[in-house]
C-alpha cells in the first residue's frame, strides 16, 4: 500500500472537484476496514453538507436502516466520475463493476459533479487547538 493510500485510511479526507477547483466536502469519513464499510452512515439521523464516507474497494451499497436519501458516486482508479445515482432509505444501489471506489455525499451535492468529472482525494489537515500542540 503507498502511502497515499494509507493516509486516507488512517483520517478524514477533502474532496475536490478538479474541473471546478471547488471544494466538495472537507469531512469524509474513509470506511476502511469491513466493519467499518458494513456500517457506513447506517443509524445516523443526519448528515452535514459538508460529510460524507468514502469506501475504497466497492462497487455497491445498501442503504438499510438510513433514515435520509444520499448521492452515490461511483469513482475509478484515478477518482473519475463513472457513475451518479440518488439512492433513498431501504434502496440497494447497482453494481458497477469498473468502480474502485464509491463516494456517498449528501443529495445536495448532485449539481457540483457530474459524470466525467475527476475527484481529487487528500487527507483533511486539522488545524491543532492551543492545548492539542
Amino acid at each position: 500500500m503507498d502511502s497515499f493510500t494509507s493516509n486516507l485510511f488512517q483520517r478524514k479526507v477533502t474532496v475536490i472537484n478538479r474541473r471546478t477547483d471547488s471544494v466538495i466536502s472537507t469531512g469524509v469519513y474513509v470506511a476502511h476496514s469491513f466493519w467499518q464499510k458494513f456500517r457506513g452512515l447506517m443509524g445516523t439521523s443526519t448528515l452535514s453538507k459538508d460529510e460524507g464516507m468514502l469506501f475504497p474497494r466497492t462497487h455497491a451499497v445498501h442503504m438499510f436502516f438510513m433514515r435520509y436519501p444520499l448521492l452515490i458516486v461511483y469513482l475509478s482508479t484515478d477518482f473519475t466520475v463513472l457513475q451518479m445515482i440518488e439512492l433513498n432509505p431501504w434502496e440497494v444501489s447497482p453494481i458497477v463493476w469498473d468502480a474502485s471506489w464509491v463516494l456517498e455525499l449528501p443529495t445536495s451535492k448532485n449539481q457540483e459533479i457530474f459524470l466525467g468529472d475527476t475527484l481529487q482525494i487528500f487527507p483533511t489537515i486539522l488545524a491543532k487547538s492551543p492545548d492539542n500542540k
